[in-house]
């Protein structure tokens, strides 16, 4: 059976699990998404707060507006849709961290 994502973009086929490293203090650092996303989910591996953002130029610098992932927490959302979306992050006292990202579609 085939799903129609246009109308139920939660139903998820197929995932992708990047990890990106966080290798120096207050860097944006950016993972593009695959188009037509549904789920999006996030964490970062080790015990820092991180910066995120789906625009440029904001997390490096805290600049607003970006949000804030506390430590130890996650980032989860379904029945999305996303096309041309990319995730910036950063963090402000965790070089070396890596941030664990999964987008299905």
């Amino acid at each position: 059976m085939a799903f129609d994502k246009l109308h139920n973009p939660q139903v998820a086929e197929a995932f992708t699990v990047y990890n990106v490293t966080l290798a120096a203090n207050n860097t944006q650092y950016s993972q593009a998404l695959p188009s037509m996303t549904t789920i999006l989910e996030f964490q970062n591996r080790g015990a820092h707060d991180i910066r995120y953002a789906f625009v440029t130029g904001k997390v490096a610098a805290s600049t607003a507006p970006y949000m804030t992932l506390k430590s130890g927490g996650y980032f989860y959302r379904d029945n999305l849709l996303l096309v041309g979306v990319t995730l910036y992050i950063a963090t402000g006292d965790g070089a070396s961290d890596v941030v664990e990202i999964m987008a299905g579609v």
